[in-house]
């Protein structure tokens, strides 16, 4: 342990609302915005007109298991992050982010505590998995389940272990990854196929959650490089990183407004997703030209709000 992190004392007592936020903090369970990855996949089937016998209860399942796998995730980044002492560097007092919305450093949890939460989490997320083949009849592709396992192997090990996010370039793997197979996963799972409109949504919610990743990684690069974390905005110079990051908007743009002229959406309900093409758009502005690095990752959630939303409202109308 760091000299950093064993100055923080745990509070003596908590109430069991306290302990709950805790918990509630450690999972980032504030970051809802994977239900739009499973929201849009269901939405993608009743656009079809595709239906399976179990299939409410299969979906159910698979929304337990990835909000599973981020929770014992997040869980294990941040043992790790207190551990090695770059969530001490970047959360210190006075720093550019609050302390508090780190549980071990704050001293409200117990670094045990932390890492059962995040055992337990994440042997719900594998055993749900398994769990889908009682409301399906056992009638689940072994290519699915294995891909499941692997998926939710990588995800927790974004941190542990094999530690992705301290490789160049593999924070941004495991991000777009889990984000793409949240969509194309639970879809392929009942539709058995997919279509120009899944493959074009899936990469575009991989897209948006890694351009709100990039700029909260851009902000954090001091310490986690002093920590040893190196990840690509640590060991880049930061005019390529920008680079990279505005690739990934322009990017973000085209697949925003693919679906409508490349796949069954639509064109004039484009319309739908012109609040998440504003906002993507401020967020270009506040995070490459103003240099506000936490106001883009604040403008990256809002647009990612946008695209869920404007998509899902889309496919119901058209």
């Amino acid at each position: 342990m760091t000299t950093e992190t064993s100055a923080f004392v745990r509070p003596a007592r908590l109430s069991l609302g306290d302990k709950a936020t805790a918990y509630f903090r450690l999972g980032k369970m504030r970051v809802y915005h994977h239900v739009y990855a499973w929201l849009l996949a269901v939405l993608l089937l009743a656009h079809e007109g595709i239906s399976r016998s179990g299939m409410a209860v299969a979906l159910l399942l698979v929304l337990v298991g990835m909000f599973a796998m981020k929770i014992a995730t997040c869980a294990a980044d941040d043992v790790v992050g207190f551990r090695d002492g770059s969530d001490a560097k970047n959360y210190a007092d006075g720093g550019h982010l609050p302390k508090s919305n780190k549980p071990l450093l704050s001293g409200r949890l117990s670094e045990r505590e932390a890492i059962v939460f995040g055992i337990v989490t994440g042997l719900i997320a594998l055993g749900s998995g398994v769990a889908l083949l009682l409301p399906l009849g056992g009638n689940v592709p072994l290519p699915f389940l294995a891909i499941w396992f692997a998926v939710v192997a990588i995800a927790v090990q974004y941190s542990w272990l094999y530690q992705f996010s301290y490789r160049p370039g593999g924070l941004e793997f495991v991000i777009f990854l889990v984000n793409v197979a949240e969509v194309l996963g639970p879809y392929w799972l009942i539709a058995r196929h997919w279509t120009a409109d899944s493959i074009l949504i899936g990469p575009l919610v991989g897209v948006s959650m890694l351009l709100v990743v990039s700029y909260a990684n851009f902000g954090d690069r001091v310490g986690d490089l002093a920590a040893g974390r190196r990840t690509l905005a640590a060991v880049v110079p930061p005019s390529i990183y920008r680079a990279l990051i505005a690739v990934l908007s322009v990017v973000s743009l085209a697949l925003l407004v693919a679906p409508f002229f490349f796949g069954s959406l639509n064109p004039l309900l484009v319309i739908c997703v012109v609040p998440a093409i504003v906002l993507r758009v401020k967020q270009i502005r506040a995070g490459l030209v103003q240099d506000q690095v936490q106001r883009a990752v604040v403008l990256g959630f809002r647009s990612t709000d946008a695209l869920g939303l404007g998509l899902a409202l889309a496919l119901v109308l058209s």
